[in-house]
């Protein structure tokens, strides 16, 4: 059995900062996620939603150049093939780069699978 000062639950918004945190003071963690790094806001909140307003805002603006003094010779067209791969790869840059700062610190083990609490100072994870 692996022991460590402290383990978190979770790699949404307030974990990674906090392992950052603990491990500056020299205190080990076990830092769990059961599927995506990065958590709500970056797998399917604020950074998709963002990423998207971001292009829908683009082609407005390019809609309204006229009202500018700018020209534009063709009609302005939205590939949603291309908008859906820019948020894709905006998110898999976000959930990466939480995942290799976890990785990459040396006082944090990180598990993947889904956390069991089976005691007051014990947690499972899978057959760990």
């Amino acid at each position: 059995m692996q022991h460590f000062d402290a383990i978190l639950i979770g790699a949404g918004q307030a974990g990674p900062s906090l392992a950052g945190r603990l491990t500056e003071a020299g205190q080990t963690v076990a830092f769990v996620e059961r599927h995506l790094f990065g958590g709500t806001c970056v797998n399917t909140g604020c950074t998709p939603t963002k990423a998207m307003v971001a292009s829908a805002y683009a082609a407005h603006t390019a809609r309204r150049a006229n009202d500018f003094g700018i020209s534009i010779d063709t009609t302005v067209e939205v590939d949603i093939k291309a908008v859906n791969a820019r948020r894709d790869a905006l998110v898999a840059r976000s959930r990466n780069g939480v995942e290799k700062s976890l990785r990459d610190n040396k006082l944090v083990t990180v598990f993947t699978g889904t956390a069991s609490l089976t005691s007051p100072t014990t947690v499972c994870v899978g057959e760990t």
